[in-house]
């Protein structure tokens, strides 16, 4: 097993081939960008979420400490333009091997992420090409904790291994093709001789800016590691922490204020416009108040500002759709089978099919009772939503940065359904994962929808044709 402490080094990098992303050196909570570090300040303010002039608030200070306020403002949609204090070196991408795919994008036959190339006679992405490699020189055995019948996809790669391994397999990822470990140690030994040579005589061992994170770095009480008496890990104090602070934003950025409603209100005209037309631009009107709430939400999450700009932006247009059914399954009313909007106003399945958004409604409903039925609380729903932001997204510039934050918000998941969910908490969480797989469905079908209405005369407004892209 390769073995490396410090997150920021190139062989924690997951493009990197000698190292393993799962390894429990390759903790997301080590890194020093830890976001519940007090170093981290998630808050800041801009305005148009789209806009390319917005900048954050000042960088260093607790978020949770009474001196920092959030300064919400109901414009305030875009994400920052600029990394505070997450420096990053230009050799942490490494080049990739093997033939790249077609101007077209290709997909990993393995697990739907973005191909990188040919490996090991299957196309896959550098993630699933490190993991069969290790697999295959470590001669690693896994077992399937959720019933050997996995779906690998970008959000079940990661948790079930050997699922993971048998689909690597059935692509065609041949073993034999893997290079043996002895040969890699010995490349890895003539690597690092030669960057030894070439490193200047100094007694400073990387910038100023990597010393200061490494100092800054948060240290892992083995106390704090230690199992409970009945073999379940407790919620950690930092867990425990971050977890307030999702529910509390979940609240806070959850309901349109009463201005916006008011507008929505005055705005309909039901003597003058087609009902039909009028049900509609309700719908329309009330998701991008929901959208921008979503974006505000997204923006105060502990790691968010750590990204680059085009990655932030990435993820707000990727996910917002996919949050926005965990808004409608929290607003879902099991008594009439409607979404309770912001107004109170049931939207049913009749609702929707007469503002002509009828083919994806039968399918957000059954989203809704099946939460419903599986009695999410709000903590379960705040770190769920979290993942989903930070999930990986095809157009992602640093992937491997965002993969690293959702991390965390997996282990908290983890940590919070085993305490709470006892006894069958293993059923349950691998069931909140399966979740994911299935918005990830409705995303796609929302998507659909959107093309489909232009085919109805019925347009989008700019902000939501945007944020989808859905070409006018």
């Amino acid at each position: 097993m390769y073995v490396c402490c410090n997150p920021m080094a190139e062989c924690c990098n997951p493009m990197f081939e000698g190292c393993n992303p799962m390894a429990e050196c390759c903790n997301p909570m080590d890194v020093c960008c830890n976001p519940m570090a007090e170093c981290c300040d998630p808050m800041y303010v801009c305005c148009n979420p789209m806009a390319e002039c917005c900048d954050p608030m000042a960088e260093c200070c607790n978020p949770m400490a009474e001196c920092c306020n959030p300064m919400y403002c109901r414009e305030d949609l875009s994400p920052p333009t600029s990394l505070n204090g997450y420096s990053m070196d230009s050799n942490d991408a490494k080049k990739k091997k093997g033939p790249a795919p077609r101007q077209q994008e290709e997909l990993c036959l393995v697990c739907g992420d973005r191909a990188s190339g040919y490996h090991y006679n299957a196309l896959t992405c550098e993630g699933c090409k490190g993991f069969f490699r290790r697999s295959i020189t470590k001669n690693a055995v896994y077992q399937c904790k959720y019933g050997n019948n996995c779906e690998i996809d970008m959000y079940m790669r990661r948790k079930c291994q050997e699922c993971r391994l048998k689909k690597c397999l059935s692509v065609g990822m041949r073993p034999e093709c893997v290079v043996p470990e002895y040969q890699c140690a010995v490349k890895r030994k003539e690597k690092k001789a030669q960057k030894d040579k070439d490193k200047p005589n100094s007694t400073t061992n990387g910038s100023p800016e990597m010393l200061s994170m490494k100092e800054a770095e948060p240290k892992m009480e083995p106390e704090t590691l230690l199992p409970s008496p009945n073999g379940i890990k407790p919620v950690s104090p930092e867990q425990e922490e971050l977890i307030h602070r999702l529910v509390y934003y979940q609240n806070e950025y959850e309901q349109p204020s009463e201005e916006d409603l008011k507008r929505i209100t005055q705005n309909q005209l039901p003597d003058c416009e087609d009902q039909s037309d009028l049900r509609f631009r309700h719908i329309t009107e009330i998701t991008i108040l929901t959208v921008q709430l979503i974006v505000e939400f997204a923006k105060r999450l502990p790691g968010f500002d750590k990204l680059l700009r085009e990655d932030q932006i990435a993820l707000l247009k990727a996910c917002s759709s996919e949050v926005m059914m965990f808004r409608m399954a929290r607003r879902y009313d099991v008594q009439s089978d409607s979404i309770l909007f912001a107004n109170n106003q049931p939207y049913s399945k009749d609702s929707y099919s007469l503002a002509g958004m009828g083919e994806t409604i039968e399918d957000m409903l059954r989203f809704c009772r099946q939460m419903y039925s599986m009695k999410v609380d709000n903590a379960e729903y705040a770190l769920l939503t979290a993942i989903v932001i930070f999930s990986e997204r095809p157009s992602l510039i640093e992937g491997w940065k965002v993969e690293k934050i959702q991390e965390i918000y997996l282990e908290a998941l983890k940590a919070y359904v085993d305490n709470r969910r006892r006894p069958k908490s293993g059923a349950i969480f691998a069931k909140l994962l399966s979740v994911l797989t299935e918005l990830r469905t409705l995303g796609n079908q929302n998507s659909e929808m959107c093309f489909s209405l232009k085919l109805k005369n019925k347009k989008l407004p700019p902000f939501l044709a945007e944020i989808w892209d859905v070409i006018p």
